[in-house]
């Protein structure tokens, strides 16, 4: 793999200890003003706990929306169930149902906020998916600080913003930066930093997400937050059985 995908790993928490690891759940807070732009304000600023498996792109949020609600994403298929299980709504390929600048359902919300915090929480280490391939590009110059970069693609199966992103490390191997195009939004173009990173029982993460729109020569526009998300309280569910089916650690090379 790319010595820098292995640095990122190991100051991540190392694969060893990731591979013990089940399932993800933290206390997230999230923020900013897209949500208000697809009419989803009542998901802003309410605590809610994400669980990400972290084997399987299925992500749970609890409450959601609203009291006695949980939101549920799978790939093909998202749901809202009350805390006895009714389900509420749901949506089929869910990906297919959205219109640029249409508000979202709370369907949609799900799917949007199930894949992207997927993404972020197993980033490092789903890298070494089968299917996905990285290149080192020139480095980003940001505040002083000179941040190593890599181009990632994704295969179709693996559910994310877009098919071709950059990852951003600084020089403690920790990833600073995402950038990325919102395919289901239009293809806006946005710069994702991470902020205050932690480390709970050894894995490390950042607490503070803030997204901002990107401009052509690669600039956030930071007068404006479209995401922002504050996590803490992590747990994990941890469980003993090796490398998973469908990870390769020769990927990214």
């Amino acid at each position: 793999m790319l010595d820098l995908v292995k640095s990122s790993i190991e100051a991540h928490g190392g694969l060893d200890r990731w591979q013990r690891i089940r399932k993800i759940t933290a206390t997230m807070t999230p923020d900013g003003l897209a949500l208000k732009a697809r009419g989803q304000e009542a998901f802003a600023k309410r605590p809610t706990r994400v669980t990400i498996d972290t084997r399987l792109q299925k992500t749970t949020f609890d409450p959601f929306l609203a009291p006695e609600q949980i939101g549920i994403y799978e790939p093909f298929r998202t749901a809202v169930e009350s805390a006895a299980g009714a389900t509420l709504e749901w949506l089929d390929n869910p990906r297919q149902s959205f219109t640029p600048n249409v508000p979202w359902s709370a369907s949609q919300l799900v799917y949007f906020a199930g894949y992207a915090m997927w993404t972020y929480l197993t980033l490092p280490f789903s890298l070494l998916t089968d299917g996905v391939s990285c290149e080192e590009i020139e480095p980003w110059h940001e505040d002083g600080e000179v941040w190593r970069a890599i181009k990632v693609r994704f295969p179709a199966s693996y559910v994310t913003h877009s098919t071709e992103q950059v990852l951003y490390f600084d020089s403690n191997a920790l990833i600073r930066r995402q950038d990325y195009a919102v395919e289901i939004a239009g293809g806006g173009t946005a710069a994702h930093y991470s902020y205050d990173h932690q480390a709970f029982e050894g894995l490390v993460f950042p607490t503070r997400r803030r997204i901002y729109l990107r401009g052509a020569d690669g600039q956030p526009d930071r007068n404006v937050i479209l995401m922002a998300a504050d996590f803490e309280n992590f747990e994990f569910v941890r469980e003993e059985q090796g490398v998973p089916q469908g990870w390769n650690a020769v990927t990214c090379d």
